[in-house]
């Protein structure tokens, strides 16, 4: 099998680095990170937003060129090149063309420029984690000169075996980045979470939820069995603290379109509770390795005509008793009943050990993509 120097440009979310630790066979990627840093450092959360409003009031999409000497550029960053050299790319929605600034993805000339990348004959494929990205896409875009290019290529993640006792303490876990923007805790559906455990609270002695992320104060008080921690923890100790040593992964989220948290969650076999939003449904099989809760609120519906989230940040600050209700009724079917635990866990580790997340179905895709895109 020949081999394949592959000018990789990507973040530095831990999804890229399974990437770069786990290439497909006779792979050799040049990393090329943006921003050369780390994930949830200054540059990202503030350089890299002005950044993209310049961007937007611009009315450009992310373009990027490579000055590599690889065979191709893989781009995991939504950043359409301008290099005349074979390419791919892949996208968690139609948003991450334009560093998620839908007030720019709505003007003409915007869309006119991503259409026009696109479609150039050096662009080989062009690769959304999901479905649901890829009819996000074709939703915003005019797909007509391209649709052949596009195929989904799911995300994937190593997985790691534990051994799990499945007693009668239960603890649910839920991660999100730690954010000094009391807002993002609303966003990722923490309140909702939190007056849902309340409610658990009353019915079982036994449950305990850890949070990974800033809690707003106004929501501190009186927290039974719930403890959380801000500090950004070393990936193994992280791991260890809110997955190896939890039962339940719960994830109540409003924005998420393909949840990587989710992935890791599966990766060391843990049944997951989140909303049927987006690509939820692709990742979680209701019933199978976790469950679906009802939610009326995503961002997805709010933004043409919302695309400075003004509304949906209003709407999503509130209590939403659908989703309260749903969180209570599945997480107490799980707190119940050990034995389901046990079967959604397994579930759970084999759809990324062997499955639809697995690193070998996804390397024998991508590289089958790499190959065709060099001939």
């Amino acid at each position: 099998m020949k081999k394949i120097n592959v000018n990789l440009i990507c973040g530095p979310h831990p999804l890229f680095k399974e990437l770069i630790n786990y290439p497909p066979k006779n792979v050799k990627y040049d990393a090329r990170i943006i921003p050369g840093t780390t994930y949830n450092d200054v540059f990202t959360r503030y350089v890299k937003r002005a950044v993209t409003k310049v961007q937007g009031i611009l009315q450009l999409p992310r373009i990027m060129h490579s000055g590599s000497n690889s065979d191709l550029i893989h781009s995991t960053r939504g950043i359409l090149m301008t290099n005349k050299k074979p390419w791919v790319i892949d996208f968690e929605t139609a948003g991450s063309f334009v560093g998620m600034n839908w007030n720019s993805l709505k003007k003409p000339i915007t869309r006119f420029l991503i259409s026009k990348y696109l479609s150039s004959s050096y662009c080989k494929k062009i690769l959304p984690y999901s479905y649901a990205a890829q009819k996000n896409l074709e939703e915003w875009i005019d797909c007509k000169k391209f649709k052949d290019k596009i195929e989904v290529l799911y995300p994937a993640y190593h997985s790691m075996k534990v051994k799990r006792k499945y007693s009668d303490q239960v603890t649910l876990s839920f991660i999100y980045r730690t954010s000094p923007i009391e807002l993002d805790f609303y966003i990722k559906g923490g309140h909702d979470l939190l007056k849902a455990f309340q409610i658990l609270n009353k019915k079982y002695n036994n449950i305990h939820l850890k949070i990974k992320g800033t809690i707003p104060k106004n929501l501190r008080k009186n927290l039974k069995n719930v403890t959380f921690t801000e500090e950004n923890l070393p990936r193994k100790k992280f791991y260890e603290e809110f997955l190896f040593k939890s039962d339940i992964y719960v994830q109540p989220t409003f924005v998420d379109t393909f949840a990587i948290a989710i992935i890791e969650a599966m990766s060391t076999g843990m049944p997951v509770v989140a909303p049927n939003i987006f690509a939820m449904s692709e990742i979680i099989k209701d019933g199978y390795n976790g469950f679906l809760i009802n939610s009326e609120m995503h961002w997805d519906k709010y933004i043409k005509k919302d695309p400075k989230y003004e509304k949906f940040n209003k709407d999503v600050a509130k209590y939403h008793p659908e989703m309260i209700k749903d969180l209570v009724k599945k997480l107490s079917i799980l707190i119940k009943d050990k034995n389901l635990r046990k079967k959604m866990s397994q579930n759970s580790f084999k759809m990324v050990e062997s499955g639809k997340f697995s690193i070998k179905r996804r390397n024998k895709q991508l590289r089958r993509i790499y190959d065709e895109a060099l001939r």
